[in-house]
């Protein structure tokens, strides 16, 4: 199995938690789209452009520069604890599964199996506690409260834009939709 937080898996963690358990329930969200496209999206082959980001944001709830770049909030209106658990659950088992017995010390140390820690890696509706982050916490030698931020610096694609463009990035997903429809009239004002 290989995990990664790419565009792919953020896409597929989205319509999860948005209730659509297979990608027939969100493709009848998405009116015209055909099977394949939703699944060479999740699969990573290929790489959605801003307009279907827009229309998986739409159907999932999810923020658009979440599904996108990884960073911000991953829901418009509020931060989704559980969800941010997750990708950096995700984001450490990738890491330990290359390095031989990481993975069964990891899940010795937040007191699963092996086979338990990859099924939280895979459904993630199953809860990732106070408990269970802070014993993860300890056994990667993080600070308190690392599993509960989102960390960027593990997306090369937002990593690979200008600062100022990632800047105005998180700050637009930060914003409820009203205010973003605001933000874009605002630049497209100051642009022409």
């Amino acid at each position: 199995m290989t995990l990664d937080t790419t565009i792919g898996a953020r896409i597929k963690q989205a319509r999860r938690m948005a209730g659509l358990n297979t990608q027939a329930a969100l493709l009848e969200q998405v009116p015209g789209w055909k099977p394949g496209r939703l699944g060479n999206y999740e699969a990573g082959i290929s790489t959605p452009g801003p307009d279907d980001i827009m229309l998986i944001s739409r159907a999932t709830g999810a923020s658009p520069c979440w599904l996108m770049f990884g960073h911000g909030p991953i829901r418009p209106n509020a931060r989704d604890l559980h969800a941010i658990r997750h990708q950096n659950l995700m984001h450490i088992v990738e890491e330990r599964q290359s390095k031989r017995g990481a993975l069964a010390r990891l899940a010795k140390a937040v007191g699963l199996s092996k086979a338990d820690l990859l099924a939280r890696v895979e459904n993630p509706f199953l809860p990732i506690d106070d408990d269970f982050a802070r014993a993860f916490e300890r056994h990667i030698h993080a600070v308190s409260g690392w599993m509960d931020e989102q960390h960027i610096e593990h997306d090369p694609l937002f990593a690979s834009f200008p600062e100022d463009m990632r800047e105005l990035m998180m700050l637009y997903s930060a914003q409820p939709a009203e205010m973003r429809a605001r933000m874009l009239a605002v630049m497209r004002v100051l642009g022409t």
